[in-house]
C-alpha cells in the first residue's frame, strides 16, 4: 500500500475571501498511483520521472557505496558502470 499525503495551500471560501489551509491523507495503491499518473500532462509525467530516477539512483548510489566501501575499484570499472547507468536512464526516459 501507497500512503500519500497533499497539503493544499491555498483554499479559498468565496462568500469571505480568506484563506484556510488543510492536510488531505490518501491511502492509494499501485495501480491508483498509475491511474493519478495517466491523468498528468506530458510535462508533468517527465518531470515525475525525472524525480523519480534522481530519488533511485541516489539510492542505488548509496547501495553501491556501501557493497563497495572496503572493494578496491579501478577508473576504467567506474567509467564502465557509469555509462551503464546513463544508458538506463536514457532508455526510460524515451519510453515516458
Amino acid at each position: 500500500m501507497i500512503y500519500g499525503q497533499i497539503a493544499v495551500r491555498r483554499l479559498f471560501r468565496e462568500d469571505t475571501r480568506e484563506a484556510m489551509e488543510m492536510t488531505v491523507h490518501l491511502d492509494l495503491d499501485f495501480t491508483q498511483v498509475k491511474k493519478l499518473v495517466a491523468g498528468l500532462s506530458q510535462k508533468e509525467k517527465e518531470t515525475l520521472a525525472r524525480s523519480l530516477d534522481d530519488q533511485t539512483l541516489f539510492e542505488q548510489m548509496q547501495r553501491v557505496q556501501r557493497e563497495l566501501k572496503d572493494t578496491p575499484i579501478s577508473m576504467g570499472e567506474i567509467t564502465t558502470e557509469v555509462k551503464a547507468v546513463r544508458k538506463t536512464r536514457a532508455a526510460r526516459a524515451h519510453t515516458h
